[in-house]
């Protein structure tokens, strides 16, 4: 029999395994592409989302530097030509533009600012735009002597204010044997009622104006108003007809809506940049650690850290001058205001302390000195470059920032001329005598005489407020 043989055949496999390689590297490697290009996708989104943010922020900034421009000025046109608002190599370059026209009603104003961000120094042709519209109300200040913010205006004991036009935003409360103007000198009062929702965390909108049926001055049966008063939603004169016209005035004006003003505006940056000198607090070439006694302050002056003129301190200023810690004036010390200067603004980031018998004294022109603390609850309000400064405050921030003092001022003081001014806190005056205006957030009165008031803080032009704010899509 024939026996059948099985011929093996060796096959060459060798080559399959190339081909299978080369087939999961080919799709290994568009996995690798499609995976680079979403991630270059993702980064590019985001990149975009951030340059959008930026432009909307910038042109934001140009709302509110013309707004401020508006406050000093109230023909202002705009900025016509690119402002700087930043520089860096994180967010680009961004700058804004701004435009005023007359509103529809003759007595509004529309602002429209377009912010550009470029993605560097160098660039010509803007990344991304974005456009803000807002619209103005404007009122009219004859200007005030006593000028708070939603805080309101507290007084106690038997403090009198004399001599003085006062503006409230809030409320007014009094109490003891607390007068406000006397019968033979009126005064004119306005209170805004701008101090709702209420409650101590009142939240976002705050502050508004109420219209709950709240009575925004309360009195006490030994307390007195006397001038002419328009207090929004006030219907009630006193347990005792405590507001009067008195020899001239017209008593509580009925169904009057008393226009709400904002506190004065300061460019805070503006006086950061423009230091030429800078010491420390402690300086023996600024302040009195040693005899004689006699120092002067040049103009531009930056002190770092706390600041206290005491003793028998004379100093001679000369120009602005920024504090970055607490300032402390007393004991016999004095401050003069140099001849031919324009009034200085002394400018605290902590607070300001007066008490003891100092002196703070007018030039021959009488020019006196503007004092500002920024101190708040907020640290942003003592920032000092435009990514780290917030120059408004609302909802909580406020509400929280208004109740610390800020400014205090005791014993009797002569202080023509002067204005304090806690621009996010208190106004705490606990003495009696001269002093030239107060203003802040709230304004507390507790001594046990009569503060005779003498400067204007407003000169007369108008004060602009947001209304309306949108979008502003006609731009490139």
């Amino acid at each position: 029999m024939f026996k059948t043989k099985h011929i093996k055949i060796k096959q060459n496999e060798e080559g399959w395994f190339l081909v299978s390689v080369i087939v999961m590297s080919l799709f290994l490697t568009a996995i690798g592409f499609t995976m680079a290009q979403l991630v270059a996708l993702q980064y590019a989104h985001a990149r975009l989302e951030e340059y959008t943010q930026n432009a909307e922020l910038t042109a934001e900034a140009g709302i509110e530097q013309t707004v401020n421009e508006l406050d000093a000025d109230s023909s202002f046109a705009g900025y016509s030509t690119p402002q700087l608002f930043f520089n860096n190599s994180t967010q680009g370059v961004g700058k804004f533009t701004t435009t005023v026209t007359e509103g529809s009603n003759g007595n509004s104003l529309v602002v429209i600012s377009l912010g550009e961000v470029y993605q560097n120094s160098n660039s010509n042709t803007p990344y991304v735009t974005r456009g803000v519209k807002v619209i103005l109300v404007g009122t009219a200040s004859s200007g005030y002597s006593v000028l708070t913010g939603p805080g309101g205006l507290n007084l106690s004991g038997s403090a009198n204010i004399t001599n003085s036009s006062v503006y409230v935003g809030g409320s007014i409360t009094m109490s003891g044997a607390a007068q406000i103007g006397t019968y033979n000198d009126p005064l004119t009062v306005d209170v805004g009622n701008d101090i709702c929702p209420t409650g101590s965390s009142p939240g976002p909108t705050y502050p508004e104006v109420c219209t709950n049926g709240n009575q925004p001055i309360s009195l006490q049966y030994s307390t007195d108003i006397y001038g002419s008063v328009c207090a929004t939603g006030q219907t009630s004169t006193g347990p005792n007809n405590n507001i009067q016209g008195g020899s001239t005035g017209t008593g509580l004006q009925a169904n009057c809506t008393s226009p709400v003003a904002s506190p004065p505006q300061y460019d805070r940056l503006s006086q950061i940049s423009q230091v030429t000198t800078t010491s420390s607090g402690t300086s023996n070439t600024y302040v009195c650690n040693s005899w004689p006694f006699n120092r002067n302050w040049p103009a531009n002056l930056e002190l770092t850290g706390n600041v206290s003129v005491d003793s028998s301190c004379n100093v001679t200023i000369n120009g602005n001058v920024w504090i970055t810690g607490n300032l402390s004036i007393g004991g016999a010390s004095t401050i003069t205001v140099a001849n031919g200067i324009p009034q200085p603004v002394v400018m605290v980031d902590g607070t300001i302390t007066i008490d003891g018998s100092p002196q703070i004294i007018a030039n021959s022109s009488g020019t006196g000195i503007d004092f500002i603390s920024f101190s708040s609850t907020n640290p942003c309000t003592t920032g000092t470059t435009s990514t780290d400064y917030c120059s408004t405050l609302s909802g909580n921030d406020l509400y929280n920032s208004q109740q610390i003092t800020t400014i205090s001022v005791g014993g009797r003081v002569n202080l023509p001329g002067i204005i304090f001014d806690a621009y996010w806190g208190q106004v705490s005056i606990n003495g009696s005598g001269n002093v030239g205006a107060a203003t802040g957030q709230a304004v507390d009165l507790s001594g046990a005489g009569s503060v005779v008031f003498g400067t204007q803080l407003a000169s007369g032009t108008q004060t602009w407020t947001i209304t309306s704010y949108e979008p502003y899509f006609n731009n490139p």
